[in-house]
């Protein structure tokens, strides 16, 4: 006679199955509403400062509040929402007086995944650069702050993954992230027409260029000076910044 199967086998396969279901399902919500919730912080849609309600965007988005917070909580880790206790969330302020202290680190990440881009690339990186910069100039051509600031984004981060150091990579893929708001902030005070276009496409052809041969110095060199010429432009932008623009910061 054959042995009876035991209890607490037959029931334990569908619970597994169940909350591996489950699990998939939420963390599908999490990643939904978290890239939902950075794309709005990061086009301003969301401005720093701002309350986020858990039960209002559990409303507006239809999902529960559970994979919300879970958001939420990631986006604190990117340091695009502040979570402080007993108050909740909201969008983290853009310190304009930490401004030089964080261009000066992003130089030096630039410089970093720039030279060892030009030492490690692989074939694929050089043709995902070249699409990133033809991505670019279409960008540019629609004049839409937005675009072109996400676009010129793309085509950095396309360096970072040829560097070859997944750290070095995040960290700059991160901070160049959080810079995204500044531009944006230029962008609206300042208009589109904030530099040529015409200009950064070539600076971007030279970098690529200087990679593709495996010049580590004269990538090195050229990242500097292209993003020496941001940084001066983003430390003009935040001198001549209104009170109204400091508010930002959270200070009165």
């Amino acid at each position: 006679m054959r042995a009876a199967r035991p209890k607490s086998e037959k029931s334990a396969e569908p619970a597994e199955v169940l909350d591996i279901s489950d699990e998939v399902a939420r963390q599908s919500s999490g990643q939904k509403v978290y890239a939902l919730l950075r794309e709005q912080i990061l086009n301003l849609d969301l401005p720093p400062n701002t309350e986020l309600d858990e039960v209002q965007f559990s409303r507006e988005l239809g999902f529960s509040r559970t994979p919300i917070r879970e958001a939420l909580i990631r986006l604190a880790s990117d340091s695009l929402v502040v979570l402080a206790p007993n108050r909740g969330a909201r969008v983290a302020p853009l310190d304009l007086d930490q401004v030089p202290q964080v261009l000066e680190a992003l130089e030096l990440y630039e410089r970093a995944t720039t030279r060892w881009a030009a030492l490690r690339r692989q074939p694929h990186h050089l043709d995902l650069l070249e699409q990133r910069n033809r991505e670019f100039a279409a960008a540019s051509e629609t004049r839409d702050p937005r675009l072109i600031v996400e676009a010129n984004w793309a085509f950095h981060d396309a360096i970072n993954q040829a560097c070859g150091n997944k750290f070095l990579a995040a960290d700059c893929s991160k901070m160049l992230r959080g810079v995204m708001r500044l531009s944006l902030l230029a962008f609206r005070q300042n208009g589109a027409a904030l530099l040529s276009y015409s200009d950064v496409i070539d600076q971007h052809n030279q970098m690529i260029d200087a990679i593709s041969r495996g010049d580590a110095n004269e990538a090195e060199r050229l990242v500097y000076e292209h993003s020496d010429e941001f940084r001066e432009r983003m430390k003009t932008f935040v001198a001549g910044a209104s009170t109204a623009d400091f508010l930002l910061n959270g200070r009165g």
